[in-house]
């Protein structure tokens, strides 16, 4: 099987001015790199003053290239516009680079429309290279504070022009898709999940003589992690022998509500922002994860549980449902506290109910890096012999 040149247009891809923004995209592309050669070329920009003049840095590894590139960014009206133009400069010479060293990509693919998307319309215009187009954002609906529908025209019109024009468009989640389909245009769609890797997150027996609940989330409100703390509260009034893990940015105002709460140290332990190993490790250490959020779109984090063996407790929201089923969760509606302490009653109750083994091999089965590279080769694979 010949390995084809794959050109990644991110506008989002983890980089040191933020190392997790976009990391489900650099797992994609670790997966699709198991059988195709992909180029990553992401531009960053930098708020923080310390990048005088631009900088870039390259990325080897078998079959996966990651080119950053990093400029000073501004937030002043005017220097948001010097911005935008130094973002195109610097995105276009390093595409003029990869042209010079590689030839020109048998497929484009896009991750994230705004703004690489501009270079996936310039590519397929100049040298009618198909692209395809995967969404992550799940800004297509009416909860999102900062959703499609208040983003600006120029924003709208660039989204429409890119699914338009592409050749395959591929989502993360039914849900995100139908919202695209609905607010944008009608196109038709393949979903590839979030991925996990599995040589980090798998099953190991556990036998904990406390029952452990674990969060893992940025903890932004849309989360809702102090609605988790206050069904915790609620659920010690009847059950002691448990704890819950938070981890993730656990700033100080939900360090605060827990302590408001009565919450000690032995009842709640706050994990902060850990290392995905160390993430891996409190996950396999874990009973059962809990997501209490109000919106969602396809949390990577889910996939990472069932593919250590934890059943979830989860809202019905977004593309939440998608990821599990009866076998390995329960699904409450968002904001119902009471319900959700009646999930973790009951999760405690069944717990020997749940086949962790299999609930651990069915995850591996749709979650992994090589099932998501042989969807995203053949995908490839059609597109390079129709061009």
């Amino acid at each position: 099987m010949s390995r084809k040149k794959i050109l990644w247009l991110c506008s989002w891809y983890p980089a040191k001015t933020d190392p997790y923004n976009g990391d489900f995209i650099q797992r994609h592309a670790r997966a699709a790199a198991l059988y195709n050669d992909i180029y990553i070329i992401h531009v960053a920009g930098d708020e923080t003053g310390n990048t005088k003049k631009p900088e870039e840095g390259k990325y080897q590894s078998e079959g996966l290239t990651e080119h950053i590139i990093y400029y000073q960014k501004s937030t002043s009206f005017f220097g948001r516009l010097l911005s935008h133009f130094r973002w195109l400069r610097l995105f276009k010479a390093a595409i003029n680079n990869y042209i010079g060293n590689n030839g020109i990509p048998d497929v484009v693919h896009v991750h994230v429309p705004v703004k690489a998307g501009l270079f996936a319309l310039w590519f397929k215009r100049k040298y009618k290279v198909p692209f395809v187009v995967t969404e992550h954002w799940g800004i297509y609906n009416d909860v999102e504070i900062h959703n499609y529908q208040g983003k600006s025209a120029a924003f709208r019109q660039l989204t429409r022009r890119v699914f338009e024009k592409a050749d395959v468009f591929l989502s993360v989640s039914q849900f995100l898709a139908e919202g695209v389909n609905k607010l944008v245009v009608e196109k038709k769609y393949e979903i590839i999940p979030n991925v996990t890797d599995t040589s980090v997150f798998y099953y190991k027996d556990r036998k904990n003589v406390v029952f452990r609940f674990i969060h893992v989330s940025n903890m932004v409100p849309l989360k809702n992690a102090e609605g988790i703390l206050m069904a915790f509260r609620l659920l010690l009034q009847q059950i002691t022998n448990v704890e819950l893990v938070m981890v993730g940015d656990t700033n100080t105002s939900i360090r605060n509500f827990a302590k408001e709460l009565g919450l000690t140290g032995s009842q709640v332990l706050f994990r902060g922002e850990i290392p995905y190993y160390e993430v891996a490790r409190e996950i396999q250490e874990a009973d059962c994860l809990v997501l209490f959020s109000n919106i969602e779109n396809s949390p990577c984090v889910i996939g990472e549980a069932l593919c250590c063996g934890l059943p979830v407790i989860a809202t019905k929201v977004g593309g939440i449902p998608e990821l599990v089923n009866e076998e390995n969760s329960i699904l409450i509606e968002p904001k119902d506290e009471k319900a959700l302490v009646a999930a973790m009653q009951q999760m405690i109750t069944r717990f020997s109910e749940f086949n962790h083994k299999k609930i651990a091999e069915k995850a591996q089965s749709r979650f992994s890096y090589p099932v998501a590279g042989k969807k995203f080769n053949e995908i490839y694979s059609l597109l390079a012999a129709r061009n």
